[in-house]
């Protein structure tokens, strides 16, 4: 008879979907050890096929786990009491979060360990533990969002006749090593959650208050919408010369559009 169950030991009867789960919520937590084939007091029941359920752990370890986590786990045929069991070993991973890849980083994809559970991960958790694993730098960390679609990115570089597919967006910083989206990748999505305010005012006091508007999606189309919006109210001025007929704005448009570039930027 084995110890109890704990934050680092896990108990399976047989083998089933739970597995994942488990072994996800050791990777990211302080790693820990899974023995199949032992009921939930610890008493081993034996497992029939050992060579099936070893093929079956590892496979859907392999499969169904991102970021690959195979390297931090080790599997094997125990005996225990003359019942033959599965001990699993899965060690902390070092590309925290690691989540199921059909459900994403989501709460219901990314697992922790709570007391002798896996539990789902809040989203504040998950955002931390990319903070932790990826460091402070915003653009480079991955996206709590994999979900991606880039229609006005694909429409830029077509018009400038450049390639957007996946070797660009990993030497852009869009995709990071492991395949999976950064944040720089969601805000030039249409997926981003960020959005731009602009008002505009009567003079240069703040105090005549004339329009405002809130710019959402890709960031490349919110460049575009801003920038035709102040359009709009920086003025044309015309003035008759000798020979010809001379127009100014209020701003130069050029200024504006590097001044709304920098601010989205910043």
């Amino acid at each position: 008879m084995l110890m109890s169950e704990s934050v680092n030991t896990e108990f399976k009867r047989e083998f089933s979907d739970s597995v994942k789960k488990t072994a996800v919520a050791f990777a990211n937590t302080n790693g820990g050890n899974m023995y199949i084939g032992v009921d939930d007091s610890g008493v081993p029941v034996g497992i029939d096929e050992p060579d099936l359920a070893v093929r079956q752990v590892t496979d859907s370890i392999r499969n169904s786990i991102k970021p690959d986590l195979t390297r931090f786990m080790k599997i094997s045929e125990e005996l225990l009491d003359g019942k033959s069991i599965i001990s699993v070993t899965i060690e902390r991973g070092t590309s925290i979060p690691y989540y199921l890849a059909e459900n994403g980083l989501k709460p219901s994809g990314v697992y922790v360990r709570v007391g002798n559970a896996s539990v789902p991960a809040s989203e504040e958790q998950i955002r931390q533990m990319i903070k932790d694993a990826d460091g402070a730098r915003y653009a480079t960390a991955r996206s709590l969002i994999q979900q991606l679609t880039f229609d006005w990115a694909q429409k830029e570089f077509d018009e400038k006749s450049i390639p957007f597919g996946d070797p660009q967006k990993r030497s852009l910083g869009i995709i990071d090593e492991n395949g999976l989206y950064t944040n720089l990748g969601l805000l030039l999505s249409e997926q981003c959650q960020h959005s731009t305010k602009i008002a505009v005012f009567e003079g240069n006091t703040k105090t005549v208050f004339k329009s405002r508007k809130e710019f959402t999606g890709s960031l490349i189309k919110q460049l575009y919408d801003i920038t035709d919006y102040l359009d709009y109210f920086n003025l044309i001025h015309a003035e008759i010369g000798k020979v010809r007929r001379l127009e100014t704005r209020d701003y130069p448009v050029g200024a504006v559009r590097e001044a709304v570039l920098k601010g989205i930027v910043a």
